[in-house]
């Protein structure tokens, strides 16, 4: 009598158990979207449709995180999080932009992984003046969301963040040159130029470039690819 008794207490055990679990108790009723600046709640909600409704204990937290993040390409990384008994809440870091760069007349915001991120037009790139601007950066047409590979192209973000505030008010915009170097090249809102080259050395040639600027130096073109002795015409 006892062994029936118990067995038929962990039937009845297993049998609420499995009927609580597939009640509508821990189906998705609500997700909160946070973190979102570049798109609505709905735009990013609509890219996981089978969510709402789902049990909280079968939802694929890897495959909703990748397919947010492969979608939208402002979205960096997105971060699904459950809230016990039927809410989840979905965190988004989304990418800042770091660079403007143009091609045959179109002007892009470009993120320091190189990533697109968006089109803008010639009065728009006005609004992210903080934001150096990069000519010869590609030679192709490029995509919203592809992804720039080009070193010097990111290594333009470095040096411009190395720079003080005194430089950047001198500098209008930067190319790269058409050379197997690549070489990094600022031109000043006079029409003068600062070969930088590449990344390397950054803060060695930052510092020669500011004593030069602050002696006063008289140049057209300010050749900084050796720090050891730069070149001044």
């Amino acid at each position: 009598m006892k062994l029936l008794l118990i067995i038929a207490f962990f039937a009845a055990a297993v049998w609420g158990l499995n009927y609580f679990y597939n009640s509508g108790y821990f189906k998705i009723k609500n997700i909160d979207v946070q973190d979102n600046t570049h798109y609505e709640d709905e735009e990013v909600i609509s890219l996981i449709p089978g969510v709402i409704g789902t049990n909280i204990f079968e939802i694929n937290k890897k495959e909703v995180e990748e397919t947010i993040a492969s979608e939208l390409n402002w979205v960096k990384e997105a971060e699904l999080a459950k809230i016990f008994p039927d809410r989840v809440i979905i965190r988004l870091i989304e990418r800042v932009p770091s660079l403007k760069i143009v091609y045959k007349g179109e002007y892009f915001l470009i993120d320091n992984e190189g990533v697109v991120l968006e089109k803008i037009t010639k009065e728009e790139q006005g609004s992210y003046k903080d934001l150096i601007l990069v000519r010869n950066a590609v030679s192709y047409n490029i995509n919203v969301g592809e992804k720039i590979a080009k070193k010097n192209v990111l290594s333009c973000i470095d040096i411009y963040k190395a720079f003080d505030s005194q430089i950047k008010s001198i500098i209008m915009e930067a190319r790269l040159e058409d050379n197997v170097s690549g070489d990094i090249v600022f031109e000043t809102k006079d029409g003068k130029e600062i070969i930088f080259g590449d990344s390397s050395d950054i803060v060695k040639k930052v510092e020669i470039l500011k004593q030069l600027l602050k002696e006063e130096t008289d140049y057209t073109i300010m050749d900084l690819r050796s720090p050891e002795s730069p070149v001044i015409k």
